[in-house]
């Protein structure tokens, strides 16, 4: 069944408007009434529905059925990102919506390379919602999860304080994290996590001081240094295996 997303104002009562697919339902897969698809809203509610009016600026649909999605982990993981460069951070968001990551905090630390003018902490979120809401849509995810604007270091560890769990991967030669992930998942099970990444660079000895200070683990994820873009897609999976949500 086809799977299309609607802001939750859309829906009022049994009837659904479909406004940012309408051209892909009427046009490219030329869908007539009577047809059923299945609506979300990004709330975690899913829709069966009926087509009934179809145009290519707007479709409308009947709802015959309301369910809440089962796709959605119960462990809410918020990856607070180093920005990187180039295009990695659209690869990032994509592949931790697929595997189902809360929410995406893009983070400036003292190796980034990537230096966001004010319009482009303004603009560039716009288009990283645009990557969730499509990897989201593609996944069969309930929610979309938010890009949030930029943060600094100091603001996303002064965040990550109130996290019931907080994390950060920091593997360096000589050192491999204060403990492995998997004994602190060990220890209980967490419905919420922070994950702070760095970028290309890694963290600086400074950055991984404050971090241990506002009480952040700082954890190994193994025998190798993974690459920044890599990072946020194997710890994912890795809890979302250890906490049964895989």
């Amino acid at each position: 069944m086809r799977r299309f997303f609607t802001e939750p104002e859309n829906i009022n009562g049994n009837t659904v408007r479909i406004l940012e697919d309408a051209t892909h339902i009427t046009r490219v897969l030329r869908m007539e009434p009577g047809d059923t698809i299945l609506v979300f809203d990004g709330t975690g509610y899913e829709y069966t529905c009926a087509l009934t009016e179809l145009d290519s600026q707007e479709c409308q649909a009947e709802i015959l059925e309301k369910n809440f999605s089962e796709q959605e982990p119960k462990t809410k993981i918020t990856i607070f990102q180093g920005l990187p460069k180039s295009g990695k951070m659209e690869s990032i968001i994509q592949k931790s919506v697929e595997l189902g990551v809360t929410s995406i905090v893009p983070t400036t630390t003292e190796r980034c390379v990537v230096k966001l003018d004010q319009k482009a902490k303004t603009e560039k979120p716009k288009r990283w919602n645009k990557v969730s809401m499509e990897a989201a849509k593609q996944c069969g995810r309930g929610v979309i999860p938010k890009v949030e604007t930029p943060l600094s270091f100091a603001d996303a560890i002064d965040r990550m304080k109130n996290m019931e769990l907080a994390l950060m991967p920091y593997e360096v030669l000589g050192h491999a994290g204060e403990c492995s992930l998997k004994s602190v998942l060990q220890e209980k099970s967490y419905g919420e996590i922070g994950i702070l990444i760095g970028p290309e660079g890694g963290f600086s000895d400074t950055e991984a001081e404050l971090a241990q200070k506002a009480g952040i683990k700082l954890i190994g994820l193994g025998k190798r240094i993974l690459r920044t873009e890599t990072v946020a897609a194997a710890i994912t999976s890795m809890i979302m295996y250890e906490m049964g949500e895989m």
